[in-house]
């Protein structure tokens, strides 16, 4: 860029100092941006995998449900669904009536890299009251 004062021809730019300075402030921008993108990213996988935990925790119930199954203590047991493999526990405690027992159903993520099953990263529980069938309670209609 040319610029006249006085008759004298001054050429203008910019300086290295300047120049460094701009790309200094592009830089930290440029790195804050990856790093947001970045997170939102982790953040849509984290409720994916929440999303499809819950869906095996509710088919667990349905499955509950429509065998009829009366559950005593605690069971666990590992499943594939979603394309994903899941420790289910399934805890069944008692209620003030003798015909409904509350089931707490905890499903955890399995790691695909990581070999024990104990180090199953929790992600969602599922509370349902299951009723006790005529047959079960050992009565006739």
């Amino acid at each position: 860029m040319t610029q006249h004062y006085a008759g004298r021809r001054i050429q203008a730019a910019f300086t290295l100092l300047e120049v460094l300075v701009a790309l200094a402030i592009f830089a930290v921008t440029a790195l804050a941006l990856m790093k947001i993108a970045m997170n939102n990213t982790q953040s849509i996988q984290q409720n994916q995998l929440r999303t499809e935990a819950h869906f095996v925790a509710m088919n667990v119930a349905e499955e509950i449900n429509i065998r009829g199954e009366w559950l005593t203590g605690i069971a666990s047991e590992e499943r594939s669904e979603q394309g994903e493999r899941w420790k289910v526990t399934q805890t069944a405690t008692s209620t003030i009536s003798p015909d409904i027992q509350k089931i707490e159903i905890q499903v955890a993520y399995i790691d695909p890299d990581l070999q024990n099953v104990d180090n199953a990263q929790g992600i969602t529980s599922l509370s349902v009251f299951n009723y006790r069938q005529a047959q079960q309670a050992g009565t006739t209609q």
